[in-house]
């Protein structure tokens, strides 16, 4: 019987446990994984932000008081009917009334199922975002995924306006408005991807959000702005000449304008914010609140604003994109909720803070509705409400 060699195995042994062989193989194998994600070089600015002067640290957010804890889980967006009552959306897909410290269910988007609420299911059950009650006493909705929705307050009996734009399916619809003669305003974030995955979607940081318009009597719908980084909430200015758009990714509000001789046109409001712009809603200051969905501040992080280090190299981008789930990108999201207040020509007049995230651990949107500021955001489990002398009394 013939043998071989005693010593290959050893050889072939000691060759694959190279140190060297093993960090090559690892290299390779993630090079050749293909990313989820086709990032661009991105900076967002040469220097973060100070918390200083009408940044200044307070504790502002810390007076919240939670209503409806573990009975609602994502209130993102509100809106006020007619006789005063308040209208949320949650994570599962339904519409939600708040009267007289009552919760009561109105509709839902989509889908009824046990697991709506979670990711495998949302474009199923639906994600409300932005909402308004319009001239004829309904609430119009946008849905990430399924359009923009009249819902009938009495009957919770629910339209469907609009579905898609271009014979394309929405997957990430997220704030509108309503000017004085019916038409919404609708932004849609990304025609790439879906709003559960919209991590992906800020660290990819592209220009594939948009501004849409819809007559919602004829139906017909149009574009008015695209190009647009994550647009995120959107309002219309307090004279309805142009709309304030959120471009979350960029951590700036942009300004575009609907009528007269700049119609068209666009500027930056203001940038280099403390943080990512969500929603913005007017307040009776004469201002507008903005709630930031996550932060990036001079010492908001030991390493430095995790988005700003990476923006400009795709391929560390691409890298991370591939090595980490997306649903632990939040490991890099600092402890600090910030809601600012801009004023219309985009100063920071003041900013509302809660440092270390004990009551909020982000904002969505700040709402007012007389003297109550109603306070929410996609993943707490309750609707946050204050009064709005509690945030502009001056700290004790």
């Amino acid at each position: 019987m013939q043998r071989g060699n005693p010593m290959q195995g050893q050889t072939v042994k000691r060759v694959c446990s190279s140190p060297l062989l093993v960090a090559v193989a690892a290299v390779l194998t993630i090079y050749l994984i293909p990313s989820p994600i086709n990032p661009k070089p991105v900076r967002l600015s040469d220097h973060l932000p100070v918390l200083e002067g009408p940044l200044t640290i307070n504790r502002n957010l810390q007076k919240v008081t939670k209503l409806f804890e573990g009975q609602i889980l994502g209130p993102e967006s509100f809106a006020v009917g007619q006789d005063g009552s308040i209208y949320t959306g949650s994570a599962d897909g339904r519409i939600w009334r708040i009267k007289d410290d009552t919760l009561t269910y109105i509709a839902r988007t989509g889908v009824e199922h046990q697991d709506c609420g979670l990711y495998a299911l949302e474009h199923v059950c639906g994600r409300p975002k932005g909402m308004k009650v319009d001239a004829r006493g309904d609430l119009i909705v946008v849905d990430s995924y399924k359009g923009i929705l009249r819902v009938e307050l009495e009957t919770g009996r629910v339209e469907t306006l609009l579905d898609s734009f271009n014979n394309s399916r929405f997957l990430f619809l997220n704030a509108m408005d309503i000017l004085h003669n019916g038409t919404i305003l609708i932004s849609e974030s990304s025609t790439k991807w879906e709003r559960r995955d919209y991590r992906y979607e800020v660290i990819e940081t592209n220009n594939l959000g948009r501004i849409l318009a819809l007559d919602p009597e004829t139906r017909r719908a149009w574009l008015v702005a695209d190009g647009l980084y994550l647009a995120n909430g959107m309002t219309l200015t307090h004279d309805q000449n142009a709309i304030l758009v959120a471009e979350m990714s960029l951590s700036r509000i942009s300004k575009i304008y609907l009528t007269g001789r700049q119609a068209g046109q666009r500027e930056v409001l203001v940038s280099n914010l403390p943080g990512y712009p969500d929603n913005i809603k007017p307040n009776s200051r004469g201002h507008y609140y903005v709630g930031l969905g996550s932060v990036r501040f001079v010492g908001s992080s030991p390493l430095g604003s995790f988005l700003d280090l990476v923006g400009p190299y795709p391929a560390v981008k691409r890298t991370v994109a591939k090595l980490i789930p997306a649903a632990m990108f939040d490991v890099f999201l600092p402890k600090h909720a910030i809601l600012l207040e801009i004023s219309d020509s985009g100063s920071i007049v003041t900013s509302h803070h809660d440092p270390g995230a004990s009551t909020l651990t982000a904002l969505s949107e700040a709402f007012q509705h007389g003297e109550d500021v109603y306070v929410g955001h996609f993943k707490i489990p309750f609707v946050g409400r204050m009064k709005s002398y509690e945030l502009h009394t001056e700290e004790s």
